[in-house]
């Protein structure tokens, strides 16, 4: 996706805040769930975009109490194709405006972090700076990876030439939402060994095809087998963080999995695959049968020859245990990376720098 980095101008910017005293009794709801907009504003009008928090799940009687409301600028402030990051008080947001019309969102990429006021901003979307991630600025969807949430969206008016957001509370400090996902409909007896949808990984992309069937309404049973002992984790983070626990890593929780019926059979090593029966056989004689299978199993690293390898401080980075075991004995000695790519480079940067 092309476009041109959008650099805010250097203003300063005079933040009012709105306290919302008073509450009102309902917040009136639109057929699919979301927040109405505010009577003042046009969803697509000149003035301004009317969004909310589409991935919350809103109720009937959410009371104000849970939104702040602040004017963050002049409708001068900002020209067409610029971004700003705003402060609300409670939180910051990324304040957009493009073809005349002002959205707001989240700041942060919800992937690693980075300031979305830094990346591209380019036909109604924008990539991160960092990894490339792309969000829709009227839905705040993320759309294209690295990453697994989106952006929580706000609601944007003009008054008196001035530009106001109304903003969730929560939503300001998580800075990142997931989609609404179907459950499972199907009835499971896990004994029978039978999956609609099978997927041989537990990395990002065999995690983000479950996410996006049930994301999608998909409604049968989905089964993510592993070779690994933990939940599905963010492995490239082990370079950079060599102390950090599986926990710590995770991508989603164990009851993530089991809100969105997502099965993960953890220390399961499929070893043959029989496409014409749609039977997988696992190393433990345990065969599974299925009628879609997604195999994302990722890379190894290619081991060397050599003499000593199986000797107790020589590690492939695969695990946090191996990366727990290498900060701790590298612990004040010196250390020899094989391998300068960004992996080696993590390793030398966290250990001595």
């Amino acid at each position: 996706m092309g476009g041109c980095l959008s650099k805010p101008k250097p203003v300063e910017v005079k933040v009012e805040l709105t306290l919302l005293d008073k509450e009102k009794e309902v917040d009136l709801m639109s057929p699919n769930g979301k927040a109405s907009p505010f009577s003042e504003c046009r969803p697509n009008g000149s003035l301004g975009h009317c969004s909310d928090e589409d991935s919350m799940t809103l109720r009937p009687q959410r009371k104000n109490r849970d939104y702040i409301e602040a004017s963050v600028c002049h409708i001068k402030d900002l020209e067409n194709g610029q971004m700003r990051e705003v402060d609300l008080g409670a939180g910051r947001a990324l304040l957009i405006k493009e073809h005349g019309e002002f959205f707001a969102m989240g700041h942060k990429c919800p992937h690693y972090g980075a300031p979305l006021v830094k990346g591209v901003l380019s036909k109604g979307h924008v990539r991160c700076p960092w990894h490339g991630a792309c969000f829709n600025i009227a839905t705040g969807d993320i759309e294209d990876f690295p990453g697994l949430d989106s952006l929580p969206t706000f609601q944007v008016r003009v008054e008196k030439e001035k530009v106001i957001i109304r903003a969730n509370k929560q939503a300001l400090q998580t800075q990142r939402r997931s989609k609404v996902m179907s459950k499972c409909s199907a009835v499971i007896n896990s004994s029978t060994g039978f999956s609609h949808v099978l997927i041989i990984g537990s990395g990002p992309a065999g995690l983000v095809c479950a996410e996006t069937l049930r994301q999608e309404g998909f409604t049968d049973r989905i089964v993510i087998c592993t070779t690994d002992k933990h939940l599905p984790y963010d492995r490239p983070k082990l370079s950079k963080s060599l102390e950090s626990t599986a926990e710590q890593l995770q991508l989603r929780s164990s009851d993530f999995f089991q809100m969105h019926d997502i099965e993960v059979l953890l220390e399961k090593e499929v070893v043959s695959v029989d496409v014409k029966t749609h039977t997988v056989t696992f190393r433990d004689g345990f065969k599974m049968e299925y009628r879609k299978l997604f195999i994302a199993t990722g890379s190894r690293p290619k081991p060397l020859s050599y003499k000593g390898k199986d000797v107790g401080n020589v590690f492939h980075l695969r695990t946090p245990e191996d990366a727990n075991s290498i900060v701790t004995l590298a612990s004040s000695k010196n250390a020899v990376i094989i391998g300068t790519s960004f992996i080696g480079e993590d390793i030398k940067f966290t250990l001595y720098v």
